[in-house]
């Protein structure tokens, strides 16, 4: 093969899982070559990724003898060159030995460490190849962590190196070394839509036109492992579709989720929830601890920690997910934070101050928004770095009764709020990293213009015009001019003196190249040299350098500078995992070798699968998105959390101009919940879109869950569960046979309430553990939950205090119920006496609980001899029911006395109940289910006691019934029609599972003929009652333009309990015979399509469906039974009455009408009237059933065109002729009734008379085989005219018992009315025919203006007759119209007589009667709401005077008592002047006098010596 061939060429394939693993479907994307030119086309390759298999590399065919004989023939990727981010400009491709020529090329030098930021700061402007560079870095870390720093909770020995993925002339095993193939043919283990795969790339290696090579590289040039590396996960990121108007280079493509397998979980970072983020990673990552503490805490737990250490498995990233096993109960994460790259093109104000205040605050911990990566968050810290020192230690005297410290101040202080300490440590390699190197390309065009700090990022906005039409990312759309002073100002003097030194030197270099003009090679050789000795300065002084350097965050901070949290699941220790997998059929049927499956299988599970040929066709696949649905089911007593990881393959072999112009739609999931038994759609409670592989967790509360997953994306999809609960996921038919079990918390809360129950039995004659056990048991099963509520009730009114009363009755009477159901189901027979009075007596219930079960008993005995045919007098009554108070009296006292501890009765009953407790504990699960299943099923709303009540919604029970579908093409069948007998309410939901894209079930209650709605054409949760016919389930289908061979229908009907309602015969019947009828439409005032007769020998159930040609025409469906309606339905273009019991009469109703016809009697029309009108009067029994099916055109919705005119005129002259009796011989006998009439006037021979009969009779069997003929149908029926068909469907084994066929009734009534005329009357119909052509004669006459020819004028009888019958020739070959003569209002010509006058008459004044009925009634109303106002208004105005007199009487009343209290306080005033008066009076005497002492105050002195 030659070289130029391999690069032309790509090939395609999607390797499917062999059956019984893991479903995981390959698929990939466009990879473009990136050496094309601008103006060659780019060409699509599909990568070919089988999945990894250790046998089939360790066979792999390396041809390394074949580089050694032909250097020219090396290894050329099939798939085309690597596509390279848009910033990056391939200008050529070189092999390692063209580049590389002092040393010999290695794929690993260096075991130990590696530099992935030093040499490659001109690849730093791609944001992917920074993505690159520090996952590789967080994964070195992560997984080969010395002592000194941890960064999970516990330390696993897991070491991991990024060359382990590349092979190359090594075998797959732990620890291999790839060694370098001089044919250039490698293989990468990378992990992608679910598995890993096996990626191969070649080593030519791309460079920039300046010889940078463009893909990252250690600072030894020979070593390649970074560059084959970086190429395959290239290939893997190109599936990813990033958003061009965002200028990112990645979508959501994680390199650690390629390198790993971990399950990569998005977090937005938000400000307002910033304690969430806080809380879950204090719980996640470890804590900040001081040393001393630390050392401590290390001494404890050194014994603890090297048992752990020893139990702990090694975790392998590389290898299968189903060869690692989980290592710890708890799962483990790795979390990691990521930013946005600056982007200036933004308009929105907002965004452009959050990026503002994003790049500030990354500023401030070393980090550039122009090096968007993600950073590995380490460690929390909630205290300060260092210890802060200790109190000096207090006498133990200061300890008793200390002093509190007070600080006299003149104003009082407010204690300062001190702001907690939350730190994040975050480690990165480009923390405070500064560009120390020009690049060649900066020399070149003299992009160095200021002595400070300076970046290579100028070069990328100054390229050429050339260049200017490829997309650039952020980094491109900026200029060093962004840099802010501050950024500029932080830079330590070490730093500016080496940038100072560079600038000089590139500023030397600059001048040089101006002054001396050298050739543009010296000028490479030239750049190269002094990189190579920037290159070598610069790992000198970086060789201390750790490759991570970390950084401390404060948590309110922390949302400002990242704005994603990338959290990693490492599936493997997880205790319960699931995948599926599923792709495109059309894009597996040209890619797959083998089919796929869509079983379920656990990703411990991966073999290899065949990988596909080469081929060289390019395949663009437009079809439409692939959509899966799924089932989740968990069921769990304590809340579940589950990692749901969805993988979406949104493009397939798309150019780069092609995801321009079409922009890649993204894959979705959503889960919400479901039930079975709802037609309800919930919120959804998860949403993930991605272009790539991306996780949420999915968090429920305790309980049982159904979950209704539904996928979509452009080509495959893949999804991934992990969770520490079990949980099943599938589709409906994995979920569904776990939901007819009760629920966990169901479970519990029987075997609550049974224990409880156990306790009382145990303790029954204790006297003192009896009463709080008595109280546990009440508390249990619901009594004290609805003793608290009714204490609660107790403040609401006294309707709702009675209605708690009463379920709490409710509850006691149903538990007592259940307890006597449990104890006979445990002892497998009826109780004795000894053991009915010892349940009674545990229940404190009198009343029998086999009460239904005695009576059924008592009453198959036979009653004396003496009561029989007697009734019960009042004495014996009174009697009985003395008797009965007594014996329920005595029986209490029984039951109270066993009840009290310490007496015989009660340790009599005590050692029953042990006894019979004893059965029960032998299987106590199940009895306590059954305990609490009859309490729920037997007492309304005891299930919304317990928490269990909300898994009562996803409890189902299901039968399945199937049948085989016709393999029949283009037509409607009917596949299923059975009828269920339902025993108990119950709430039903039929689920239709077919293999034809239309199908449509009825559910039909047969004793109402009602239908059960349906919403979207499927039939909704319904309560079904117990009827007497049951219910008709019938299913119809439209099969498509091929026949379906071996197709099965299956109809599930699911239930909330058992048993489900069952088919009334053993097996389901698909045998159908279909009557099937067709006809031209004809348009009529009526708008009748069809009238069919229906007579059955026996009672038959059929099914009645019409369809007409045209799918818009509204039709309207009917059955008849003697002219009334008894059942319809309407549709559009088709309709169907899903069953109908048609009953067979006394003699059948066809039959009977035929027979009077044939007798020829006159009274034929009257019978059917008096038949019609005295049906109601007829009791069931002896009704004679007459069915009819008719079809009509509802809103005029069956227009024809006029091109059809004519047709349907031929139609109408075809019917017409139908109702013709004697046309086939009137024009024969004419003649000869004429001349017998003119001879002998009423007199007839005996040989003419018996000849008449003879023509009479055989005129008779003419319309006899006519009329057979009529009622046939089509057969040679036009399917572009206007035409209709009508299927009658009954059982195949009572085929034989109906008959359908036109209704010919009228038709043959008029034909009988015509052969009983003219047998009453002979020569009737020619006299009738001669009048008729007379009349037409005479208005011919008239129209041409001539004197009428009648008998008065002489003409003899034989002329005038012959005139007739050369007239009447002339007539019949002339062709006139006598439409306009007609006159149509009628649909039958009448005469308009007196009687027809009055009768219009009467119409008419009881029309205007009824009219001015109406307006009296409109008038009275009238006058009646005027009256009605006005009493209002009058009501309006007394409300409001007395509105006014209350006001005015409380105004009246409150200046009553103001004026009674100032009055008040106006008397008060004199007495306290008099008073004030007589006191400044003694005040005065007591100056004057001053010697004079009260007693008082002489007292008061002595008792003070």
């Amino acid at each position: 093969m030659s070289k130029t061939s391999k690069k032309k060429a790509s090939s395609t394939s999607l390797v499917a899982s062999s059956p019984g693993q893991s479903p995981k479907k390959d698929a990939s994307s466009a990879v473009v070559s990136s050496s094309e030119g601008p103006g060659e086309p780019q060409r699509s390759h599909l990568p070919l990724w089988p999945e990894w298999n250790d046998t089939e590399v360790n066979a792999e065919k390396w041809d390394a003898v074949k580089a050694s004989k032909d250097s020219k023939n090396l290894f050329d990727d099939p798939e085309g060159k690597v596509e390279l981010p848009a910033s990056l400009r391939v200008h050529t491709w070189k092999r390692p030995s063209e580049y590389i020529v002092n040393k010999t090329p290695v794929v690993v030098d260096n075991e130990v460490a590696f530099d992935l930021t030093s040499a490659n700061e001109h690849l730093l402007s791609s944001e992917l190849m920074r993505w690159i560079i520090s996952e590789i870095y967080i994964l070195w870390k992560v997984c080969n962590t010395g002592e000194g720093k941890p960064v999970s909770a516990e330390t696993v020995s897991n070491t991991w190196r990024p060359w382990e993925h590349i092979y190359s002339l090594c075998k797959a095993g732990k620890g291999h070394i790839p060694l370098y193939n001089a044919y250039g043919k490698y293989v990468v283990k990378l992990y992608w839509m679910g598995c890993w795969r096996k990626i191969t790339v070649d080593d030519l290696l791309p460079f920039d036109k300046d010889n940078n090579l463009l893909l990252p590289a250690t600072l030894n040039q020979s070593e390649l492992w970074p560059i084959l590396l970086a190429k395959g996960i290239l290939k893997v990121a190109s599936t990813d579709v990033p958003v061009y108007s965002s200028g990112r280079e990645l979508g959501e493509f994680t390199v650690i989720h390629t390198l790993t397998g971990w399950i990569p979980e998005m977090i937005p970072l938000k400000s307002w929830y910033t304690g969430d983020i806080w809380k879950f990673l204090k719980e996640n990552i470890p804590k900040f601890q001081y040393e001393e503490e630390s050392s401590e805490e290390k001494a404890k737990a050194a014994d603890d920690t090297t048992a752990k250490d020893s139990d702990v498995n090694e975790i392998n990233s590389e290898t299968d997910t189903g060869t690692a096993t989980a290592a710890t109960t708890i799962p483990q994460i790795v979390v990691c934070a990521s930013y946005q790259p600056l982007h200036l093109l933004e308009k929105r104000t907002s965004v452009l101050t959050k990026m503002a205040d994003s790049s500030e605050s990354l500023r401030q911990y070393g980090l550039s928004q122009l090096y968007s990566h993600p950073v590995l968050l380490t460690r929390t810290r909630d205290c300060p770095l260092a210890a802060p020192p200790k109190p000096p230690p207090v006498p133990n005297w200061k300890l008793i009764r200390p002093r509190k410290q007070t600080s006299i101040t003149d104003e009082p202080k407010e204690p300062p709020v001190q702001k907690p300490e939350e730190f994040i440590e975050v480690c990165s390699p480009f923390i405070n990293f500064k560009l120390m190197t020009v690049a060649a390309h900066d020399m070149e065009q003299g992009a160095v213009k200021r002595g400070g700090y300076s970046s290579n990022l100028a070069s990328f906005s100054e390229m050429d015009d050339s260049e200017n039409d490829h997309p650039k990312n952020d980094i491109i759309q900026n200029s060093p001019n962004t840099l802010d002073v501050t950024e500029t100002n932080q830079v330590t003097a070490e730093d500016k003196n080496k940038g100072e030194s560079i600038a000089n030197d590139a500023e030397r270099a600059e001048s040089t190249s101006k002054s001396e003009k050298e050739s543009d090679n010296k000028d490479k050789e030239r750049v190269q040299t002094a990189k190579e000795s920037n290159t070598v300065l610069q790992s000198q002084d970086e060789s201390d350098k750790p490759l991570l350097q970390d950084t401390w965050v404060d948590l309110h901070n922390f949302t400002k500078c990242f704005q994603t949290l990338l959290v990693f699941h490492k599936p493997d220790t997880y205790a319960h995992q699931c995948t599926t997998a599923h792709c495109q059929n059309s894009v597996s049927s040209r890619l797959s070798a083998s089919p796929l499956s869509n079983a379920m299988a656990s990703t411990h599970s991966v073999t290899a699968s065949a990988r596909q040929p080469e081929s060289n066709t390019t395949y663009h696949t437009q079809s439409a998105d692939l959509k899966c649905t799924y089932f989740l089911f968990v069921d769990n007593l304590l809340p579940t959390e589950i990692v749901i990881c969805f993988s979406a393959l949104a493009q397939w072999g798309e150019s780069m101009e092609e995801k321009r112009v079409s922009p890649t739609r993204p894959g979705f999931l959503t889960a919400r919940p479901f039930s079975w038994k709802s037609i309800a759609s919930e919120l959804p409670v998860l949403q993930i879109q991605t272009t790539a592989s991306k996780a949420a967790l999915l968090s429920l509360p305790p309980g049982r869950h159904v979950l209704h997953i539904q996928t979509r994306a452009s080509f495959a999809i893949h999804v991934h569960l992990c969770s520490m609960s079990p949980f099943v996921f599938g589709d409906e038919e994995t979920v569904v046979p776990h939901l007819d079990k009760e629920s966990l918390r169901f479970c519990e809360q029987a075997t609550m309430i049974l224990r409880a129950l156990a306790r009382v039995v145990s303790c029954f004659s204790d006297p003192e553990a009896l009463p709080s056990a008595t109280k546990d048991l009440e508390r249990t099963h619901g009594v004290g939950i609805q003793q608290q509520r009714v204490g609660f009730a107790c403040s609401q009114t006294h309707t709702g205090v009675l209605k708690r009363a009463q379920q709490i009755f409710l509850v006691i009477q149903v538990f007592n119920e259940a307890v006597y159901q449990m104890f006979c189901t445990a002892l497998g027979r009826k109780l004795t006496s000894d053991e009915l009075f010892a349940v009674q007596t545990l229940t404190g219930d009198p009343s029998p609980h086999g009460s239904n079960e005695k009576a059924a008993d008592l009453q198959s005995e036979s009653n004396p001899e003496g009561w029989n045919g007697r009734q019960v007098t009042d004495k014996e009554m009174q009697a009985a029911a003395v008797l009965q108070a007594g014996w329920k009296g005595y029986l209490v006292r029984e039951i109270l006395t066993a009840a009290r501890p310490g007496t015989k009765e009660n340790l009599s009953v005590t050692k029953t109940l042990e006894e019979m407790w004893v059965s029960v504990e032998s299987d106590l699960e199940k009895h306590a289910v059954a305990l609490l299943r009859h309490m729920v099923d037997n007492g309304e709303g005891i299930a919304e006691l317990y928490p269990c009540r909300e898994d009562e919604c996803n409890r189902i029970t299901f039968t399945d019934y199937s049948v085989p579908v016709p393999e029949v093409a283009n037509s409607w069948i009917l596949i299923f029609r059975e009828v269920f007998h339902v025993h108990k309410n119950m709430v039903l939901v039929p689920k239709i599972y077919s293999p034809l894209p239309v199908c449509i079930l009825h559910v039909i209650n047969n004793d109402t003929l009602e239908e059960i709605p349906r919403v979207f054409n499927r039939v909704e949760p319904h309560l079904y009652t117990p009827n007497k016919s049951g219910y008709t389930f019938v299913a119809e289908a439209h099969t498509g333009d091929t026949p379906l061979s071996g197709g099965k229908w299956c109809m599930r009907l699911i239930g909330s309990r058992e048993p489900v309602p069952k088919l009334a015969k053993e097996t389901p019947n698909n045998n159908f015979s279909v009557k099937e009828l067709k006809g031209y439409y004809i348009p009529n005032r009526k708008n009748i399509i069809s009238r069919h007769m229906v007579k059955v020998s026996s009672d038959h159930s059929a099914t009645v469906q019409f369809q007409t040609s045209q799918s818009d025409v509204y039709i309207k469906l009917s059955i008849l039974d003697n002219e009334k309606e008894v059942i319809s339905n309407q549709g559009k273009g088709h309709v169907i009455i899903p069953v109908y019991c048609f009953l067979a009469g006394n003699g059948g109703s066809v039959a009977q009408t035929g027979a009077r016809q044939d007798q020829g009697s006159l009274t034929a029309e009257g019978t059917l009237t008096g038949g019609k009108e005295g049906s109601d009067r007829h009791p069931t029994d002896t009704l004679v059933h007459k069915y009819c099916i008719q079809a009509e055109v509802l809103q005029e919705s069956w227009p024809l065109d006029e091109s059809l005119a004519s047709f349907i005129q031929n139609l109408r002259d075809e019917e017409r002729n139908e109702m013709k009796v004697f046309g086939d011989f009137l024009d024969g006998t004419s003649a000869s009734v004429g001349a017998d009439q003119q001879n002998k006037d009423g007199q007839k021979s005996a040989p003419k008379s018996t000849h008449k009969v003879k023509e009479r009779e055989k005129d008779k069997d003419k319309l006899t085989s006519k009329s057979s003929f009529t009622m046939g149908q089509v057969s040679n029926l036009d399917a572009t005219k206007p035409h209709w068909t009508l299927r009658v469907v009954s059982d195949q084994s009572k085929a034989g018992t109906i008959e359908v066929k036109k209704d010919t009734e009228k038709l043959e009534e008029i034909r009988a009315m015509k052969l009983a005329w003219e047998t009453a009357e002979p020569g009737r119909a020619a006299k009738a025919h001669q009048n008729r052509l007379r009349y037409l004669k005479e208005l011919q006459a008239n129209a041409e203006g001539k004197e009428p020819i009648t008998a008065e004028t002489g003409t003899p009888q034989s002329q005038q007759s012959g005139e007739i019958s050369v007239l009447s020739k002339n007539i019949s070959k002339t062709d006139i119209v006598y439409t306009p003569f007609f006159r149509k209002s009628l649909p039958q010509p009448r005469l308009k007589d007196q009687l027809i006058e009055e009768e219009q008459r009467r119409e008419r004044s009881e029309k205007f009667q009824s009219f001015r009925l109406i307006w009296d009634n409109i008038l009275e109303q009238r006058k009646q709401e005027k009256i009605t106002r006005r009493e209002m208004m009058k009501r309006q105005l007394e409300t409001y005077v007395g509105f006014q007199d209350a006001m005015d009487a409380y105004r009246q009343k409150m200046l009553q008592a103001r004026e009674a209290y100032s009055t008040h306080v106006l008397e008060q005033q004199p007495l306290n002047k008099e008073e004030m008066s007589v006191e400044a009076t003694e005040q005065v005497e007591l100056e004057k006098n001053p010697t004079q002492v009260q007693p008082g105050a002489r007292k008061s002195a002595n008792k003070k010596k």
